[in-house]
């Protein structure tokens, strides 16, 4: 059996040196009534997929917000080479609710996603180290996506409307395009 992936996200507050194994996206938070990207002040996303036992190195200055993350959903899936966008999501749940979210996100929301014309990969994080515990990372053709019905609509699900209740210290935050 192959073990999980892990990955490492961090979101910068500057444009952070480069380094071969990551990609590196800019962007910003969420506005959540509109939709949108707010893009100034400008954020950085790096993410480097890796084993557990390669970790990428500390980067030069400290982000705003880093995780270790094991993926959950699907188990082994790299990043997709092509993507013109990333929306990074991430919470932490009531602990007497954790069963029934894990069981949703794998069962309904993450599949549900990975069928939504414009989504080419949408995949889910348990931290080994950093806060919020879960991230969800969806590699989307464009960032736009998230102001479109389908997207919407794939939210409004009566049990991802009961799983919300239980949701604590969301943060939301869209990557528009990928540095080389």
């Amino acid at each position: 059996m192959q073990r999980p992936l892990r990955l490492t996200a961090r979101i910068f507050d500057h444009e952070p040196v480069r380094v071969p194994e990551a990609r590196l996206w800019r962007g910003g938070a969420t506005d959540l009534t509109t939709r949108t990207m707010i893009a100034d002040p400008p954020r950085w996303l790096q993410i480097t997929d890796h084993g557990p036992d390669n970790p990428p190195a500390t980067p030069e200055r400290p982000p705003l917000r880093e995780w270790t993350l094991e993926q959950i959903n699907p188990g082994d899936q790299r990043a997709p080479e092509a993507a013109g966008g990333v929306i990074l999501v991430s919470m932490n749940v009531d602990p007497s609710r954790e069963e029934e979210f894990n069981d949703w996100y794998n069962t309904e929301h993450i599949p549900h996603f990975n069928r939504l014309a414009g989504v080419i990969a949408a995949r889910r994080f348990r931290a080994i180290r950093g806060d919020p515990r879960y991230v969800a990372l969806y590699h989307v053709e464009t960032a736009d996506i998230y102001a479109t019905q389908g997207w919407m609509a794939a939210n409004e699900t009566p049990w991802i409307l009961r799983m919300r209740r239980f949701q604590r210290d969301r943060t939301y935050f869209m990557f528009r395009h990928s540095i080389v």
